[in-house]
């Protein structure tokens, strides 16, 4: 997928998995918490911003879709884009594989807003923040 890079990779633990043997969808939502790590990164937030309380990203709206169902023991990884963005806030598109079957497993569109941590405030974006993501800015594709 053009403009979307792995951001997640991992396996499925038997201590996630819920009465009927699937992935319980709170892991689905940890294993997005791990990739926007990974995303951070790429469109220029500083971990050392994040870790003192400076600048950092908080969810405001998510839409989530379940394709298929995970096991204890599969390989999974997760591709992510940023697929849009306003003054204060960045729209991601998340994507959850079985990596052995490739099936598409999990979409999570998220938007995320600009924060100053301190003052608990949205903000603009930085300069460098834009740049960044016009750089790698693309659109969500549709679902398999």
């Amino acid at each position: 997928m053009s403009g979307y890079v792995e951001s997640y990779r991992g396996q499925v633990l038997m201590r996630e998995c819920d009465l009927l043997g699937h992935m319980n969808i709170q892991f689905y939502n940890a294993r997005i918490s791990q990739a926007m790590c990974h995303m951070f990164y790429l469109i220029g937030i500083d971990p050392a911003d994040m870790k003192g309380g400076r600048r950092g990203l908080a969810a405001v709206h998510q839409e989530s879709r379940y394709l298929a169902e995970l096991r204890a023991g599969d390989i999974i990884h997760m591709e992510s884009a940023v697929i849009g963005h306003s003054e204060k806030s960045i729209s991601f598109d998340h994507r959850l594989y079985n990596s052995e079957t490739g099936a598409l497993a999990f979409i999570n569109k998220m938007t995320s807003v600009y924060m100053d941590l301190e003052r608990r405030k949205s903000v603009p974006l930085s300069e460098q923040i834009r740049r960044k993501i016009t750089e790698i800015i693309t659109e969500a594709e549709d679902a398999a």
